[in-house]
């Protein structure tokens, strides 16, 4: 399938999911769906390795990241916010958090996929990434997102290596307590 293929389908669905939500569908709240965790996990490597290959090859732009969404960081005693202002019509694929942390959508409305499921979120949200976290974000509304990890490094790069990790193995040799096993 080609990287515009799975970003439309994947992109569509969450669509489709967040314009036809029943009434009873809380803010943020999952509605599982017909595929495992295992299976969304491996849509959303698949993406992303499409992606990065389409932008590798030149067949699609790649965006620079700090104009697209500016950031603004903040720190505090042991804490680090990253405030990230996303535009209506883009989408993005998260990375991999070794550590559970917290979330604020401030302003807006994102379509959201992880392993658990689509989910749809509306401003004023507050809530908190399990250990592992990679998402599809699909957003609807100019949408302010805020995480928060707990840390006393103040230098970016440093932080990133803290915070993310580069496989799922990773996250595994931190704390295997943390992690749940997957159907």
């Amino acid at each position: 399938m080609e990287p515009q293929d799975i970003a439309q389908q994947i992109c569509s669905d969450l669509l489709n999911y967040a314009n036809n939500l029943p009434a009873t569908v809380g803010n943020g709240e999952v509605i599982p769906g017909d595929y495992s965790r295992l299976e969304i996990r491996e849509k959303i490597f698949a993406l992303q390795e499409a992606m990065f290959k389409a932008q590798e090859s030149g067949e699609i732009e790649k965006c620079d990241i700090n104009e697209t969404f500016p950031l603004r960081h903040i720190f505090a005693p042991g804490a680090y916010a990253r405030e990230m202002a996303l535009p209506a019509g883009h989408w993005i694929i998260g990375k991999i958090h070794k550590h559970s942390h917290l979330n604020f959508i401030t302003k807006g409305k994102v379509a959201v996929l992880t392993e658990e499921g689509p989910m749809v979120i509306t401003a004023p949200y507050t809530f908190v990434s399990s250990v592992g976290t990679k998402r599809v974000v699909l957003v609807l509304e100019d949408t302010l997102w805020t995480t928060v990890h707990i840390t006393n490094e103040t230098e970016l790069e440093k932080i990133e290596e803290e915070v993310i990790a580069k496989s799922y193995d990773e996250i595994a040799l931190i704390d295997n307590a943390t992690v749940k096993e997957l159907p």
